[in-house]
């Protein structure tokens, strides 16, 4: 057999043993489930099943439990997609109700006032991009996008239930001690820390778990902001660590700090599922135990019956292909007014301005915030997995690395302006970074964010 021939057959084993090692590598994933835009592969670690610090706290977990099923006039129920039980619960005897100051509390399906322009913006025909930079592959430099892959919005995947709650209700994700299990503590399951706006905490030492953020924020008086999420469902390394991207709307500082917080987020232990959600957070403490996710506490007074908070969503933006993307508003209803979500073109609900003090959110707010945070657990003295965004790189740009676009607030006169003068700040740019961009097209003020966590530069 002459060499020629010989490096022949060399060449078709090794593609057909890298064909097959591709297919084993690829069902593997898919079987296992793997989420995210980096590429990775490994497997998602689920924590101790039971963290529950004591049986006293196991008793006051069970009791909360019940008060706040015992709260709910629940119309009709169903199994949700995670796992959960949906129940659709009359807006007007709902948990929130029955908080102290809510005594009379009369109903609203909509804000008084709205912002000015409150019409759905066209998805941009031509996404922007940020510079082309050194490493980023030149034929993605010159990526277009068609009109056919314009960015939108998915469905929530509670809908493939074929389930909807009636009109005057709303869906509410009934809490039991299979979520709270996977807490130490009742008032644990309430927290969410925050970072320092100017000095954000965290980073790569130490052995406490700590928060990472890639971030862009702006002191300035407001009732509100806005900003369209391009959705995806990143790798999380562990059950008790998650991800996500989102808008803060914030005033106070230290023990006086408030904030209203909306966007989606990868969070195992608290969904019971590797998939992002869409989520809700406020704190009247500092990230105290006054605050909660969701419709976990008498906080949020839901009043759409379509919307899910805490929902997954039936597809994800992928490496190179579709991009999706919701868009979410918190809006002050005026200085007497209360603190609305808008999904969409959909008004979701309210926080009442009674959770919040004069010091606080009250009567506005005084700060506005995009962009992603992670937990890092520090498994084994090193940095976590778990990504951000997408889990590519900012550099990388549209249809890889994750973004948020048309970034607005909502002024004291009630008027919408453009998110210019954010500052940009990183826990640690070589575990995940943050580009600030401007556009004079409809993405207006916009950032692309990410990263992969724990790598050579990240350890």
């Amino acid at each position: 057999m002459n060499n020629s021939r010989l490096a022949t057959m060399i060449a078709i084993v090794a593609l057909l043993l890298a064909a097959v090692a591709f297919a084993i590598t690829y069902s593997t994933k898919k079987n296992l489930g793997y989420a995210g835009g980096g590429g990775k592969s490994e497997p998602n670690l689920v924590q101790d099943e039971d963290r529950v610090k004591n049986a006293e706290e196991r008793a006051r977990m069970e009791r909360y439990v019940a008060e706040l099923q015992d709260a709910k006039k629940v119309v009709k129920s169903f199994p949700g997609p995670s796992g959960e039980t949906i129940d659709c619960v009359d807006v007007y005897h709902q948990p929130a109700l029955s908080q102290k100051g809510m005594e009379g509390h009369v109903i609203l399906f909509e804000p008084t006032t709205k912002p000015p322009t409150t019409q759905e913006q066209r998805p941009p025909e031509q996404p922007q991009q940020p510079s082309p930079q050194p490493q980023q592959p030149a034929a993605q430099q010159q990526q277009t996008i068609s009109r056919a892959e314009e960015p939108q919005t998915p469905s929530q995947l509670y809908t493939l239930t074929g389930q909807i709650c009636p009109e005057k209700t709303a869906p509410m994700a009934r809490l039991t001690m299979d979520t709270l299990k996977h807490f130490q503590t009742l008032d644990e399951f309430f927290q969410k820390q925050y970072m320092n706006i100017q000095n954000p905490t965290g980073g790569g030492s130490g052995g406490a778990a700590t928060h990472e953020y890639a971030h862009a924020a702006r002191s300035v008086r407001n009732w509100g902001a806005e900003s369209y999420l391009n959705l995806w469902s990143p790798y999380v390394e562990k059950s008790d660590e998650f991800s996500l991207s989102q808008i803060w709307v914030v005033r106070g500082s230290g023990s006086n700090r408030e904030t209203v917080e909306t966007g989606w987020q990868v969070y195992r232990d608290l969904y019971g599922d590797w998939r992002a959600h869409l989520f809700i957070y406020f704190t009247p403490d500092n990230y105290g135990s006054g605050g909660c996710y969701n419709l976990s506490c008498r906080g949020f007074v839901q009043v759409n019956n379509t919307v899910y908070i805490g929902g997954g969503f039936t597809v994800y933006s992928s490496d190179g292909g579709p991009q999706y993307w919701i868009k979410l508003l918190w809006y002050k209803d005026g200085t007497e007014g209360h603190w609305w979500l808008r999904y969409g073109d959909t008004w979701v609900g309210y926080y009442p301005r009674t959770l919040f003090d004069d010091n606080g959110l009250r009567n506005e707010a005084d700060r506005i915030d995009f962009g992603g945070e992670i937990v890092n657990t520090r498994t084994d003295n090193r940095h976590t997995r778990t990504d951000m965004g997408s889990g590519n790189w900012p550099y990388q740009g549209y249809g890889y690395a994750a973004y948020q676009r048309g970034l607005r607030y909502v002024d004291t006169s009630n008027f919408y302006q453009r998110a210019t003068g954010l500052n940009r700040s990183v826990t640690n740019r070589m575990c995940y970074d943050l580009d600030l961009l401007s556009s004079s097209g409809s993405w207006e003020e916009y950032f692309y964010f990410g990263g992969s966590g724990l790598n050579t530069s990240c350890p």
